[in-house]
Formats: C-alpha cells, sequence, structure tokens
C-alpha cells in the first residue's frame, strides 16, 4: 500500500517535439525545462500533498484490515486446536470444527476484500495523476509557448529530454525561470507560520 508519490508522477510524459515552431528564414530557438516546471509548479505541489494525505488514510484502513484479518487467523487456530483437543468430546469438536469452516469462509472474504481495496485505491490514485498531469502540463506548454512568442521564439525546446531534444544550449536562451514565475504568478500566498509559544513567567526569587 505504501506505494511511492514518485512513482505516481512519473505517469506525466512530456513531448519531446518544439513546443512552439513557425516557418521563418531564420530560426530563433530558445529551451524550457519542462521537468522543472512541472514539478515547481504549485498546483503539482498542491496535488502531491493531498495524495498524501490519501494516501496517508489508505494505508490506515489497510493497517485495520490487516489486524482484523490477524484475529480472525487467532479465532481460526483456536477452534483447530479444539479439534485436536483429547479431552474434548466429539460434540464440542465438531462444533469447533463447523465454526472453524465458518471463520475459514470469512477469511478468504476478509482477503478478497483487502486485495479489491488494494487494486481501488491504486488505481484511483493513477486515475487522479494521469488527469492532473493531462490539464497542468497542458496549462504549462500554453504558458511556454506564450513566453516563447514574447521572445519572438521560432522553436521552443524541452531541454530536460537532453539525449532526444537538446545537445546544448546557450543559457540566455533559457526561459525556464521566466516561465516559472508566469506559472505561479497566480499561487495563493503561503499560510502563516504558527506564532511561537509564550515564555512562562519567571517565578519571584525566594528571600
Amino acid at each position: 500500500m505504501k506505494k511511492s508519490i514518485q512513482a505516481l508522477l512519473a505517469l506525466a510524459a512530456f513531448s519531446s517535439g518544439p513546443l512552439l515552431a513557425h516557418a521563418q528564414t531564420e530560426p530563433k530557438i530558445f529551451v524550457v525545462d519542462m521537468n522543472k516546471l512541472y514539478s515547481g509548479d504549485y498546483k503539482t505541489v498542491d496535488q502531491i500533498k493531498k495524495l498524501q494525505g490519501q494516501e496517508a488514510s489508505a494505508q490506515q484502513q489497510w493497517d485495520q484490515m490487516q489486524k482484523d484479518l490477524n484475529a480472525l487467523k487467532g479465532q481460526i487456530d483456536e477452534l483447530v486446536e479444539q479439534t485436536k483437543d483429547p479431552l474434548a468430546t466429539a460434540e464440542v469438536k465438531a462444533k469447533a470444527q463447523a465454526d472453524a469452516q465458518k471463520k475459514a469462509q470469512d477469511y478468504q472474504g476478509k482477503v478478497n476484500e483487502m486485495n479489491a481495496f488494494h487494486a481501488n485505491v491504486s488505481k484511483e490514485f493513477q486515475d487522479s495523476m494521469q488527469n492532473f498531469n493531462a490539464i497542468v502540463v497542458g496549462e504549462i506548454s500554453e504558458k511556454a509557448a506564450a513566453i516563447g512568442k514574447l521572445h519572438g521564439a521560432t522553436l521552443l525546446l524541452d531541454k530536460s529530454l537532453q539525449t532526444h531534444a537538446v545537445i546544448s544550449s546557450d543559457p540566455s536562451y533559457d526561459l525556464t525561470d521566466e516561465v516559472m514565475a508566469a506559472i505561479n504568478k497566480d499561487a495563493p500566498p503561503p499560510a502563516p507560520a504558527a506564532p511561537a509559544p509564550a515564555a512562562a513567567p519567571t517565578a519571584p526569587a525566594a528571600n
């Protein structure tokens, strides 16, 4: 259940092609780091915190289910021991065996419930990240393209895909920081830090 949030973030896929292109005689090429923009977007930060909270809640449910399953297993073991007790009557052994079989069915049902819970939670997390990525990557690309146009870019490349898109680039043609500022321009202000506790009053010295 303790699936890494970073593994879910790996679902974000960025195109290795240009973000902006126009047919001109003399191309003017700029670059951005899409990975940096994605991880630095305040919406991505908020999404990670949201998923971490959901993951913690799901983990608590999983732990409780596992605890209940272990308790049920203990009850089954006790009933099985009763069926082997040489001092127990045939009636007691028969009842213990019947109860053990019923609890064994309950045990399998809980195992199936846990497997379904794990599959559902994993799918919800994956679907949530896929939907989020589809939106936020599109928004980042639009802002990057708009800023590229302001600089007269004819070609805007993603430099985070070094082996596929950009071998080297002049830092003066890197628009990542400018796009990052545009992305987080509307970010809500950070919550104020909790005030430090007041110091306890000093007791007067004894005469």
